[in-house]
């Protein structure tokens, strides 16, 4: 595919089927200046939205009328966080997913940017690369916790957990961006509470990259767990937009060590969309099985498809393109689904990158998917098991569930 339409590939996929937008993260405290023309950009926003907002019956004159009551508010801000707080409470009165406002202090304006990277020069890093650790954070009544822990990467490798309080990084405010600025090849000390015990935890900073940090994360999640005397196989799919993530998921079954596994667990929890409907048709049935036998050794067998049970694990950060592959996957009845509902964020965004840098998705198409809108509504798992934040339980239990289920199967 040449380069031409591998682009035109990427915007009317992978901008269409990337997740919907995720709560704001922490901003600590020292918020930083604006530097750009506030009134300007707000003006990009607001004429944009007017423009390409997806909705048949968008009220046009109401939209302008919530613009012209924030702007005086949004364009006097002192700090970028309030500014893009004030932008994304306007947008936040379109109820859409896919829509919001990413400044350069957060850390997903880069992994956005780098999802659509073939439609930028790839020279400019400052558009995909920043200085981090690898988590998702939440803010649950004025304190901080962490949400997800990316494979592979520093936090993980440091042994930071999913419901670790944060409560301060070297001394100061967690914030997810200025407390990792500048300090890539260093260690950050993370004082954190886990359970009722609180500790320090040191962690390197490393400058990530969000054309390629996903890759890092499918290939470290690979693990097997053995449950009533089977291998399971898993993979935790941190994005799936994009077709480089499914055949790392194919060699991993198909040809890696996983292939030898009884059984399959893939982890579509957090992190973002994609994902072609045509990937299910690696679960279905095998119609003709290869034998291959070398001179010494066991022989080994390849259908190219799996063939063997596979559940699906979601839960409320599973979006977009991850939310029509489970839609399919209970459709086909290909295997069961554990966890929690999906998103419900089922709606077509394309990617502004606007005059500041700064990066404004839109919804720009509503989807259906055989007749059914899943946005608001989101996919149902098969098994439901909760995995609250707070109090965070030391063991997985969607995991844990969905081991067992496959332990048992034939």
């Amino acid at each position: 595919m040449n380069r031409r339409y591998s682009v035109l590939f990427v915007f009317w996929f992978q901008l269409i089927f990337c997740p919907m937008t995720l709560g704001r993260q922490d901003t600590g405290a020292n918020p930083s200046k604006l530097d750009f023309d506030a009134a300007v950009v707000f003006d990009e926003v607001s004429k944009i939205v007017e423009t390409g907002f997806f909705d048949k019956n968008f009220d046009v004159p109401s939209w302008r009328a919530r613009v012209a009551k924030i702007r005086p508010q949004a364009i006097a801000g002192k700090s970028e966080d309030e500014f893009s707080d004030l932008i994304n409470a306007l947008l936040g009165t379109l109820n859409t997913s896919h829509t919001r406002y990413f400044s350069k202090l957060d850390p997903r304006r880069y992994q956005l940017l780098g999802v659509f990277h073939e439609l930028y020069p790839a020279d400019q890093n400052d558009l995909f690369v920043y200085d981090g650790i690898g988590i998702y954070t939440k803010n649950i009544d004025g304190s901080t916790f962490v949400s997800a822990v990316f494979d592979g990467l520093p936090a993980d490798r440091s042994g930071l957990k999913f419901g670790d309080q944060i409560l301060d990084v070297d001394g100061k405010p967690f914030h997810p961006i200025r407390s990792f600025r500048g300090k890539s090849g260093s260690r950050v000390k993370l004082k954190i509470r886990r359970g009722e015990m609180e500790q320090i935890v040191e962690v390197e900073v490393e400058q990530l990259d969000g054309r390629t940090m996903f890759e890092t994360t499918l290939e470290a999640s690979q693990q097997i767990f053995k449950s009533n005397g089977k291998k399971i196989g898993y993979l935790h799919v941190w994005s799936y937009a994009g077709s480089k993530y499914h055949e790392t998921i194919r060699a991993a079954i198909l040809w890696g060590e996983l292939s030898q596994c009884d059984a399959l667990i893939l982890d579509l929890r957090d992190g973002w969309g994609g994902a072609d409907l045509n990937y299910l048709n690696l679960f279905r049935q095998p119609i003709l099985e290869i034998t291959s036998t070398p001179r010494s050794g066991a022989p080994r067998n390849y259908t190219g498809v799996w063939g063997k049970p596979v559940a699906l694990i979601t839960n409320g950060g599973s979006t977009s393109g991850k939310e029509l592959l489970t839609f399919g996957f209970k459709k086909l009845k290909l295997g069961k689904v554990f966890g929690e509902r999906t998103a419900g964020a089922v709606v077509a965004g394309r990617c502004f990158l606007l005059s500041n840098k700064d990066v404004l998705y839109l919804a720009v198409h509503d989807l259906e998917v055989d007749g059914v809108r899943l946005e608001g509504v989101g996919v149902a798992p098969d098994v439901r098991v909760e995995r609250p934040l707070l109090p965070a339980s030391p063991n997985d239990l969607q995991l844990n569930k969905a081991i067992e289920y496959l332990g048992k199967q034939q």
